[in-house]
């Protein structure tokens, strides 16, 4: 009886550790993107932009070395963004696809709006300011906390 007791127990053990499934990571690394997810909702215009790299850089890596990332989606898709400016300085910023990788990051998913990625050189500074200027001259002004690396979520 103790010896069928004791198997059990490794079983369960055993059972227990075994590695997590990768639906159960996708969900955790959401989560944890929303940390660093925003929004702006005014006139008419929901914005909503989340900062990448403390969270995520496993097959981005190489993209995201010195350079600050956000994914920023914009509803209605018909407004576009004029200018992106992080901590007062012209970012780049690109349209990117439905089908595109990096939406697939975005906490937020919105199905109506444009998504853009916006980058600029790693910026030595504890807090990022991302001033979005819409095609309709409203501008959105949103506060990171930029942190090296995500305290909870490792990708290795």
């Amino acid at each position: 009886m103790l010896k069928n007791i004791a198997i059990i127990s490794i079983a369960l053990l055993l059972a227990g550790c075994w590695g997590k499934s990768s639906l159960h990571s996708q969900v955790n690394l959401k989560n944890e993107l929303l940390a660093y997810t925003q929004k702006y909702d005014k006139a008419q215009t929901l914005l909503v932009a989340t900062y990448l790299n403390p969270i995520y850089q496993g097959e981005f890596i190489s993209e995201f070395e010195g350079s600050d990332i956000f994914i920023i989606s914009i509803y209605p898709a018909n407004k576009l963004p004029k200018s992106i400016t992080i901590n007062s300085k012209n970012a780049n910023f690109t349209k990117l696809d439905k089908d595109d990788k990096l939406t697939a990051l975005t906490s937020v998913n919105l199905p109506w709006s444009s998504h853009y990625k916006a980058d600029i050189q790693a910026q030595n500074t504890n807090i990022l300011n991302l001033d979005i200027t819409l095609d309709d001259n409203s501008t959105a002004k949103l506060q990171f906390q930029k942190i090296a690396r995500s305290l909870y979520w490792h990708t290795r």
